[in-house]
């Protein structure tokens, strides 16, 4: 069987030390055949201290763009040169639980799914990672939709909320691959590819065996300096997903029509930013 021929893909762009002990991770992952590191036109010493780790362990390959291609262009980059049978993609900030590629595996296998995902849960305010995850809510389907720290109630179901931390079949890229046309903060572009799939025919699937966190948010990666400029973004970035897949999804049920659910999350995103002018205005008077 080659079902534990697994590349593992990270694109990474200026956090040279986190990306370094990423890459640590990946190659101690008894499943990995290869780890596949895009530095996405950085400008610290990523790739260098990567490429200097990779003199240690051949399955360590480091590609390096020159100019920053943005994070789908740079995941597409990587998954080209995989030749698992199987892909692990896995942001470089985040944390993956205890065996979680065995366990997408045997739950690839158990649902003959062509993507296994996982919830994701943020925990940079300091909690117990044990705790939390005892007390992480459960339901029927898993992620939804904004709120991907949701376990299935079933040990596997199919769900289309799914983050880009997941197993992916290497065949699955022949049909689907990740939309460059998402800019900037690249807001909906791992749901975006999700739901590509399933148009496409594949199963796509959430694991209860298995989860991803992050810890500590740090710089590099996506541009977070100005609110104003994010919020923007993830505007134009979730028009541009409801344009493409919104009269399907509502044809499933999943969501209203794209114009009403694009007007929700453009209150639902503005609200915390009228609270904190507003502070800030009492502070002034």
């Amino acid at each position: 069987m080659t079902a534990d021929r697994v590349s593992i893909v990270v694109a990474t762009r200026n956090r040279s030390a986190i990306a370094y002990t990423k890459a640590q991770w990946a190659l101690v992952q008894k499943e990995c055949i290869e780890a596949i590191f895009v530095v996405d036109g950085a400008e610290d010493d990523t790739a260098a201290r990567l490429s200097h780790l990779a003199e240690t362990d051949a399955r360590l390959r480091v590609v390096v763009l020159p100019r920053q291609s943005g994070l789908p262009g740079a995941r597409n980059a990587g998954i080209r040169m995989a030749t698992g049978d199987w892909v692990l993609l896995i942001d470089d900030d985040d944390t993956a639980s205890e065996g979680m590629l065995g366990a997408m595996l045997a739950t690839a296998q158990a649902a003959k799914a062509s993507i296994v995902g996982a919830p994701w849960f943020n925990l940079t305010g300091g909690q117990d990672v044990a705790t939390f995850i005892e007390q992480a809510p459960r339901r029927p389907g898993g992620p939804a939709l904004e709120r991907p720290g949701i376990f299935p109630q079933q040990e596997w179901e199919e769900c289309l909320w799914l983050p880009a931390n997941a197993l992916f079949r290497r065949s699955l890229f022949d049909d689907v691959h990740f939309d460059e046309g998402y800019r900037i903060n690249f807001y909906r572009e791992d749901t975006d590819f999700m739901v590509s799939s399933a148009r496409a025919g594949h199963r796509v699937v959430v694991t209860s065996g298995a989860y991803t966190y992050l810890r500590q948010r740090v710089g590099g990666g996506v541009e977070r300096r100005s609110r104003l400029r994010y919020e923007y973004w993830a505007l134009r970035n979730n028009w541009r997903f409801l344009r493409k897949h919104g009269r399907w999804l509502r044809e499933r049920g999943d969501l209203r029509g794209p114009v009403r659910e694009q007007i929700a999350f453009a209150v639902r995103r503005a609200r915390p930013l009228l609270r904190s002018a507003g502070r800030r205005l009492i502070r002034v008077h």
